[in-house]
């Protein structure tokens, strides 16, 4: 390995939360793509602030950001800060719809840049790492981007459109996340529905690939992301949990939290394996350091295992649990 992002992430303090709410209150914010994992989390995190701060979440169903009609028809929101989480997180999709993803995430981002510029709105954009392609690791605020697929490709003109044109954008460069309960299309969401199809018909092997990542929680993404903007970060982070997992790591330490380690055993093998059925072929490794986050005291992030486990104690996970129980019982 060519690097370890572990970090030197710090406890989320009722501080932090203050110095949010001092940020925030009497502030309007929108939210694009509020169904999706990360504008779930956000959502969430921004739930305990009540009515000190105004919030418009926007589904998909209820704003197209490629419709520009839509788009500007929210600056009757007049938002202070827009949380750009709409897109197309299947990398899949963009490499076999590159006009659709075309549409969404560089389309999409010019009509939110211009809400922004219209309403005088701080924008924060969600960026991915695979605007990398996982030759230099771990990827950092300085490593020069280079993507290799479609999705990174777009993603990364979108992010430099909104970086170029519109004044304290915050982008911030995601590691791999899970989150959303039943939203979750990630590994983590995949994992999890495929438990839940074994523990239904008696299976009790299942073969999972060696590909590593970073897995963090969205929540977690959530609640740093509104600490930088607290804080007035503009430009450029990278976030990921502390650590780094194959993906076999991951689905083990699901299984351990979820209490079925004598019920699923999981095999590792190859990633080729599974990746050669894939449109988009992602880097066998992707992680990323938090070197802004640490230099300037704001890393929240945990490390990845404590943040899984926090995340599987949610209700949505207590039908597995009683599943296996009734299977048991």
């Amino acid at each position: 390995m060519t690097g370890s992002p572990e970090g030197n992430g710090a406890a989320y303090t009722a501080q932090d939360q203050s110095a949010i709410r001092d940020a925030f209150v009497g502030r309007r914010v929108l939210i694009t793509g509020s169904d999706g994992m990360l504008g779930r989390a956000f959502v969430e995190a921004l739930a305990p602030l009540g009515d000190a701060v105004t919030v418009r979440a926007y589904a998909h169903a209820a704003l197209d950001v490629t419709d520009v009609a839509a788009v500007r028809a929210c600056e009757r929101d007049h938002p202070d800060v827009i949380l750009h989480c709409a897109g197309l997180t299947s990398a899949d999709l963009c490499e076999r719809e590159p006009a659709l993803a075309r549409a969404v995430h560089v389309d999409g981002t010019r009509h939110v840049a211009a809400l922004a510029r219209a309403t005088g709105a701080r924008v924060f954009y969600s960026q991915s790492v695979f605007i990398f392609d996982g030759s230099v690791l771990p990827v950092t605020e300085a490593t020069e981007p280079t993507p290799g697929l479609i999705y990174g490709r777009l993603k990364l003109e979108a992010e430099r459109h909104l970086l170029d044109t519109v004044p304290g954008t915050l982008a911030v460069r995601l590691a791999g996340f899970f989150g959303g309960d039943e939203k979750d299309k990630n590994f983590v969401g995949q994992f999890t529905r495929t438990l839940r199809g074994m523990l239904a018909d008696g299976q009790t092997h299942c073969e999972v690939g060696d590909r590593i990542w970073q897995p963090t929680y969205t929540f977690d993404h959530a609640r740093n992301v509104l600490l930088i903007l607290a804080h007035g970060g503009v430009g450029i982070y990278h976030m990921g949990a502390l650590g780094e997992a194959t993906f076999f790591d991951t689905a083990q330490a699901c299984v351990d939290a979820l209490g079925l380690t004598e019920r699923v055993e999981l095999r590792p093998c190859p990633a080729e394996v599974f990746s050669a059925a894939e449109a988009a072929r992602r880097p066998h490794r992707m992680v990323t350091a938090n070197e802004r986050l640490d230099r300037e005291g704001l890393n929240r992030q945990r490390p990845w295992r404590a943040a899984l486990a926090d995340y599987l104690g949610r209700p949505h996970f207590d039908a597995l649990r009683l599943q296996d129980a009734r299977n048991n019982g």
